[in-house]
């Protein structure tokens, strides 16, 4: 099952954009105050681009989007394409496994910024086994060690209590387990109900890459822990 494509996805994210507002725009000022090479955007796994702001894929001068899910290209070109090709931005879209295909992405397109946008939390879902999902996450910076990249992605999720009051997003660094003060504040301040759901991310960045939180409460009395981050060619 594909938990980010088919109509059920799209319906819901169309119905849920008034309750995503506030963390798709924590995610757009995080973008566009970053200072990642603006050349080539590659994005794995972006849907229809539901929390992706328009601004910033305007910047780029060509952007790559692949996506296994074969509704997500003609639902991101009626969000963005307009816009893009307003700015000059070459739009090209792919249906299929991005993932599956990083490796000769990173060869043909070597100074593009890769950017996976909310899809690395959900591959603890495709995989029985925690440990090798987790090993699978932390190969990627092996993969990725000649391009610039980055992600957005689940590192928790569950129910919340009602009425809860999301702050604004926190910085940190990458690697904050969940068990350290810091993350029991988090998600504290959240309001988490236990249990909440491990999406295995801990590792995916680089130890130490400054990352920012934020809360996406994903639907009533249930949200996501979000981590946002990324780094430069090694």
């Amino acid at each position: 099952m594909n938990l980010t494509g088919g109509w059920q996805w799209h319906w819901r994210a169309w119905r849920s954009q008034k309750r995503w507002a506030p963390a798709a725009a924590e995610i757009s000022d995080w973008l566009l105050a970053q200072a990642m090479p603006r050349q080539q955007l590659v994005l794995i796994g972006p849907s229809a681009g539901w929390m992706l702001p328009t601004e910033w894929l305007t910047q780029f001068e060509e952007v790559h989007a692949w996506d296994i899910d074969p509704l997500a290209a003609p639902l991101f070109r009626w969000r963005h394409g307009q816009a893009l090709k307003r700015a000059g931005t070459r739009l090209n879209l792919h249906t299929g496994d991005g993932l599956a295909q990083l490796d000769e992405l990173t060869r043909t397109l070597p100074s593009a910024f890769f950017w996976f946008d909310n899809v690395l939390g959900q591959l603890r879902f495709t995989d029985p086994s925690p440990d090798a999902v987790e090993q699978r996450l932390k190969n990627l910076q092996r993969q990725l060690k000649s391009v610039a990249w980055g992600s957005v992605h689940d590192r928790m999720s569950g129910p919340h209590t009602p009425g809860t009051h999301f702050s604004v997003a926190c910085r940190s660094v990458a690697g904050l387990a969940m068990e350290t003060p810091e993350g029991q504040a988090w998600l504290l301040q959240m309001g988490a109900i236990s249990p909440w759901l491990d999406h295995l991310t801990e590792g995916v960045l680089p130890q130490g890459t400054p990352v920012q939180y934020t809360a996406w409460p994903f639907k009533p009395r249930y949200a996501h822990w979000l981590e946002m981050g990324w780094t430069v060619a090694a």
